[in-house]
């Protein structure tokens, strides 16, 4: 996906698509092809992209029909795309532009030529003509169902009359299996997105679902067929990127790191017994649970992304953390604060063990942090006298 970017050619393309009544004729020339790019290192591109490319001689025209384009100057730019509001379009550059971009960032690319006849051709450049409208080129972006990639495919089996079969192994995969190949090599966004992202991930998709990812569309259309026919002639490489190697050091993982940090503060606040040590520690902790809770509320209920519902990882990052926080600095806690605190330990509790038999969504680098939490709810507890706090 890249953000919207302007220059005279592009302004000449979209002068064209633009004008009353303007069409594309196709002919035996007319080449379509399926462009597929490799993943990128910013986090929207962390998943490849897909783009249709449209080559007419007649036309004088080379140029590439680019579904996965926003405006960060949209109004509210984080607000709707937190909340899955933010608008998607359509938009057409040429192809020179295009893959010098995608040179310039050190990305592959790779085409797949549609092998589909006069009529579906027709068809496929009507339909890119008619979604390039003022009127219909935005659309409401869905990450795993209306993507950039699944645009592509919708539009390819409409041209062909829904007759495409799909021939692609099923790998009895969750969508959380497709994605986490992509995020080995950034261990702390995967610990992030399997944090926000719920237990609808541990869903497993159909050989379908699995096209909303690039990579899988190049994939399908490999072995696609009309009428017995391949839909697609073998994969061209138009770019091959250079090796970047990407190191991730073991002790730089959460894992590693939440381990370590947990097992560190509960060693130092057993060799510590003082009462203001331990709400020194508990407060930044019982808050940033707290505030993580609170997104997580937020995403599932208040926004239009489907995967945020239900997330187990409430479990330990609960909002109500947030209103013990005035009355840890007591040296002795209400008794409604305690009864929350006893209820969240059997919560935690409970938790480790449904994580290991029922595997909910909650990433296996937030298990220490359990831990370490249940210690400091049942520490705080304890009753304690003022010459404690000291």
């Amino acid at each position: 996906m890249k953000t919207i970017r302007y220059n005279l050619c592009t302004f000449l393309l979209l002068c064209l698509f633009s004008l009353p009544g303007r069409a594309l004729i196709a002919t035996d020339n007319t080449q379509i092809s399926v462009l597929t790019c490799a993943p990128g290192n910013e986090l929207y591109s962390l998943f490849g992209h897909t783009a249709i490319r449209i080559q007419s001689p007649e036309n004088a025209l080379d140029a590439v029909f680019n579904y996965g384009t926003f405006d960060f100057h949209t109004d509210h730019f984080y607000l709707k795309y937190a909340r899955g509001l933010l608008p998607y379009q359509l938009s057409v550059t040429s192809y020179e532009n295009f893959i010098r971009s995608y040179i310039f960032d050190n990305r592959s690319v790779w085409s797949q030529t549609l092998q589909l006849d006069l009529q579906q051709k027709q068809r496929l450049l009507d339909l890119l003509t008619n979604n390039y409208k003022p009127e219909n080129r935005t659309y409401l972006y869905n990450f795993l169902y209306d993507n950039c990639s699944t645009r592509v495919r919708d539009i390819i089996e409409t041209s062909c009359g829904k007759t495409i079969r799909w021939h692609m192994p099923d790998e009895h995969k969750s969508f959380w299996n497709l994605l986490d190949k992509y995020l080995v090599r950034m261990p702390w966004v995967k610990w992030g997105i399997h944090t926000i992202l719920g237990q609808p991930g541990n869903q497993t998709a159909t050989r379908y679902q699995y096209m909303f990812l690039p990579d899988y569309l190049l994939e399908g259309l490999e072995s696609a067929t009309i009428n017995e026919t391949l839909l697609a002639a073998p994969v061209q490489t138009l770019f091959e990127a250079e090796d970047v190697a990407l190191t991730n050091p073991w002790y730089a993982s959460p894992l590693f790191i939440f381990t370590l940090a947990s097992t560190a503060i509960i060693c130092l606040l057993q060799r510590f017994r003082s009462r203001r040590f331990l709400v020194s520690i508990a407060f930044p902790l019982f808050f940033i649970s707290g505030v993580i809770g609170c997104l997580l509320v937020f995403l599932g209920g208040f926004t239009q992304h489907p995967m945020t519902a239900p997330n187990y990882n409430l479990i330990w990052a609960n909002p109500l953390n947030l209103l013990v926080l005035p009355w840890l600095w007591r040296s002795q806690l209400p008794r409604g604060v305690k009864k929350y605190l006893t209820l969240y330990v059997w919560i935690l509790t409970l938790g480790l063990p449904m994580w290991f038999f029922l595997q909910p969504s909650v990433p296996y680098a937030s298990i220490p942090l359990l831990v370490l939490m249940i210690y400091l709810s049942r520490r705080l507890k304890q009753k304690t006298h003022s010459s404690n706090m000291k």
